[in-house]
């Protein structure tokens, strides 16, 4: 009854909203208030030798999804019914499974469905690493696969016994990245775009003043690319047992393997349509004394489990390790929840340094960067909290520039091998309307008291000692992140020259030039500080977890939901002119981010979505 009358007025609400209706606002009230008086768990009764399922058409984020969006009201109005789930609630939940009596095995079908910041491939090397502990405490894991896209497989590799649709396809041709580039457009209409900037590598400026991919941009992609392709072949052919070089020439011949071929590689243990599956985990798991109305086996669904398993147990302790997630572009201000909004973040720091029950924060990073302004005011917190308390960062899918700005003066920075970090170097960018305004008839004009007073405008183009100006303000900051990275990581800034220039590297290679410090995930960050804070070990916790930013009042979401014209994502897989609009949108979205008060930016390249 109660979702009845939530779908009911939440489509009212549609309506009205369209038609303008006064009564939207009580409507909304009248759907928060079910959902705040009714309870949001259900009774859920795990069976023993019950199979846990986990549906992989998700989206896997770092940070929680109150912390990102304003969640069940946007959807509700929206009709939004994207799922997502937090990397660290997955990865507790399976450790847990790992030594639940009334679990025997896990099973994986679907496919991901990746969005923003989530579900890259550091994230699901965290995943991995779960799937595989579960599988060592002597738990079988069963996958079955229809069209499984590089991710999918990449996480389904770990599985005991892999099933294939006998008619589906792997779509596991390699890694590539298709960047956009915007040059040819801007001109067309008048647009003029100038830059400054420091590093070699500094390709983020590249798709509004070339039309391709410069020599510097494309060794740096290629050498990324093979990278994390080098980890994922090596990765799954160690799950798998069979040889990575046999591997390469397939996925160089086929592309897209044919559910024969992948049998005849060792991809696939046997091919079989869904229904077959069922029988099998079936007789692995029979279901007829277990529910009024049997199930094709004794199972639980992986949101349930979590929401059953959560560590309350823990709660009995005033000890907290804080994890603070960073997630999505660095903003100068307050941002928004969908970005890192610097005065937003500093004050999360300065609360959580005076917080007396906080003994240590873990910094969850996930950011390409962005305004170096802001970077530098949490960057100031980070090193006030690093005096009271220990700091230890995990870096995400995307640590680079802004986003390694703000890890480097941490106590420990762990990375996955495939996290993407470094891109030390700065820009600044410029855009103008003159030849845009000059054909519609439109001409400026100005006086002013200074040579540079109408530095800012959009008018004209820079004059070469503005750009002189802007050059040396670029040059100034490079010298100043330099000079944080060598103090901060004790690496001499004539080795570091050598490593920073812009470039991104993997972690793998960040360890090895000595960029972070160890290779492990979120739960090994969590372990380490805790540790590192002496709360007990591993074996016996004498702490508890606590995820910030907190969730938000009511009244602050309906704000949020009031305010923001965030358009609800298709779940479904988007043709190929729409994924091109949606990449540029994002490549768009990105610019509306570099609000930076001086003009510049620690940002990675734009258009890094790997494919």
């Amino acid at each position: 009854m109660k979702q009845f009358f939530i779908t009911f007025f939440a489509n009212l609400a549609a309506l009205l909203f369209v038609l303008g209706g006064p009564l939207l606002l009580f409507i909304i009230l009248i759907i928060a208030s079910f959902s705040i008086s009714s309870p949001t768990k259900h009774t859920i009764l795990i069976g023993r030798d019950s199979i846990l399922v986990f549906d992989l058409s998700l989206n896997v984020t770092d940070a929680p999804e109150h912390a990102t969006s304003t969640n069940s009201l946007s959807a509700a109005l929206s009709g939004n019914q994207n799922r997502s789930v937090t990397l660290h609630h997955l990865t507790t939940a399976l450790e847990h499974a790992a030594t639940d009596k009334r679990i025997q095995a896990l099973f994986l079908e679907g496919s991901f469905q990746p969005a923003d910041f989530g579900t890259g491939y550091a994230c699901l090397k965290e995943l991995r690493t779960a799937i595989l502990t579960f599988k060592k405490a002597g738990k079988p894991v069963y996958a079955y696969m229809e069209a499984p896209t590089t991710r999918d497989y990449y996480v389904m590799s770990t599985a005991s016994k892999i099933y294939m649709n006998p008619y589906g396809e792997m779509e596991v041709p390699g890694l590539a990245s298709v960047k956009m580039y915007y040059t040819g457009l801007l001109q067309k209409y008048g647009i003029d775009v100038q830059v400054t900037r420091v590093g070699k590598y500094k390709s983020a400026v590249e798709p509004f003043i070339l039309n391709k991919m410069s020599d510097a941009d494309r060794e740096e992609t290629q050498k990324l690319l093979k990278d994390l392709w080098g980890e994922f072949v090596t990765t799954v052919s160690q799950s798998r047992n069979i040889d990575a070089g046999a591997f390469q020439q397939l996925v160089d011949t086929e592309g897209y393997i044919l559910p024969e071929s992948a049998k005849t590689a060792g991809l696939v243990d046997k091919l079989s349509y869904f229904g077959d599956v069922l029988n099998d985990l079936g007789a692995v798991a029979p279901s007829s004394d277990f529910a009024t109305i049997p199930l094709p086996f004794k199972q639980v669904a992986m949101g349930d489990y979590i929401n059953a398993t959560q560590p309350s147990s823990w709660h009995n302790t005033d000890k907290v390790v804080a994890v603070l997630y960073l997630e999505g572009e660095i903003v100068d201000g307050d941002g928004e929840l969908t970005n890192i909004g610097g005065d937003r973040f500093a004050a999360e720091l300065r609360r959580l340094r005076k917080d007396d029950k906080v003994k240590t924060v873990v910094l969850r990073v996930n950011s390409p960067g962005g305004s170096a302004f802001a970077s530098e005011v949490i960057q100031n917190e980070i090193i006030a909290l690093k005096a009271k308390k220990p700091v230890i960062v995990s870096m995400g899918n995307y640590a680079a520039s802004g986003g390694y700005w703000v890890s480097t003066y941490s106590d420990r920075i762990f990375a996955e091998p495939n996290t993407l970090t470094g891109s030390i170097g700065v820009f600044g960018l410029f855009m103008n309307v003159q030849k845009l305004g000059n054909s519609f008839g439109i001409t400026w004009d100005s006086a002013k008291t200074g040579n540079y007073a109408d530095f800012e405008t959009i008018s004209r183009p820079k004059t070469p000692e503005e750009l002189q100006i802007a050059q040396a303000r670029v040059d100034d900051l490079y010298a100043k992140f330099l000079q944080k990275v060598s103090t901060s990581r004790k690496i001499p800034i004539e080795s570091l020259e050598l490593i920073a220039q812009g470039r991104v590297w993997s972690g793998e290679e960040a360890l090895r030039l000595k960029l972070v410090d160890e290779i492990g995930g979120l739960d090994r960050a969590i372990s380490y500080a805790a540790t590192r804070a002496k709360l007990g070990t591993e074996l016996n916790k004498d702490y508890r977890v606590e995820e910030y930013p907190q969730q938000l009042s009511f009244a602050d979401t309906l704000t949020q939901l009031l305010s923001n014209e965030q358009q609800p994502t298709s779940k479904m897989k988007a043709d190929p002119l729409t994924e091109q609009y949606l990449k540029m949108k994002n490549d768009l979205k990105a610019l509306q981010g570099f609000n930076d008060p001086l003009g510049m930016y620690a940002r990675m390249p734009l258009g890094w979505e790997i494919k």
